[in-house]
């Protein structure tokens, strides 16, 4: 009995299957220690309650570390499904959590697309609250700033653009593991594509059998 799916062999599909859950799994790592560093290095110094910028970098960074959660989980849930292909409820798990890593990672694009717009637009003022001066431009030590402020501004804006990159392609392998699980829950086309297993059986002679006793659906015309 041969099975192919979208016009790869069981065995092809299973690799790709897999490295689409590798690579998540690492784009999940690699976007997790971003938002690690962007906290260490920029938000924990500007973590004030009543400044609505400072609240929505933090928010935006929250977001990202959950959304790298998700990746993770959906990756390695894909890597398993690629040695487990008949299991039912880890096809729609890794389909579900395929489609919520897609939509996370656009939303957390989004929301670093802000950041770094509305950080452009202040001038940096939200990530310099902390310091005495006042005006950002003057981007020099001073006694009672907690960090080095000529850093503060591009570290920050070089690694919300990090992290803009990583979402993006973890959106892309999201959707691309999204369209392989719903090609083997053989749900409606994907994108106008038929989806559903292909299995070539080859006819074998039965003997001793009677010819009524044989089920077929094709009418027999005698």
């Amino acid at each position: 009995m041969g099975l192919h799916l979208g016009g790869l062999s069981v065995g092809d599909f299973r690799k790709v299957l897999m490295k689409t859950g590798l690579v998540l799994v690492v784009l999940g790592h690699v976007s997790f220690i971003t938002a690690a560093l962007l906290h260490g290095t920029v938000l924990r110094y500007v973590v004030t309650p009543h400044d609505a910028v400072a609240l929505q970098y933090c928010v935006v960074n929250i977001l990202s570390v959950t959304c790298a959660i998700v990746v993770i989980t959906a990756g390695i849930a894909a890597i398993v499904l690629s040695r487990y292909l008949p299991s039912i409820p880890l096809r729609w798990m890794v389909f579900s959590s395929s489609l919520a890593c897609a939509l996370l990672s656009l939303t957390c694009a989004l929301g670093l697309l802000a950041s770094i717009a509305v950080t452009f637009a202040t001038q940096g003022r939200a990530l310099l609250a902390a310091c005495t001066f006042g005006n950002p431009e003057l981007l020099a030590l001073a006694p009672d700033c907690p960090f080095d402020p000529t850093r503060i501004y591009s570290s920050s804006l070089c690694l919300w653009a990090i992290a803009l990159v990583l979402c993006l392609t973890e959106s892309v392998f999201a959707v691309r593991c999204a369209q392989l699980t719903h090609q083997l829950l053989e749900l409606r086309p994907w994108w106008g594509r038929s989806s559903h297993y292909t299995m070539q059986e080859s006819p074998e002679p039965t003997e001793g059998n009677d010819l009524l006793s044989c089920t077929s659906s094709v009418p027999l015309t005698l």
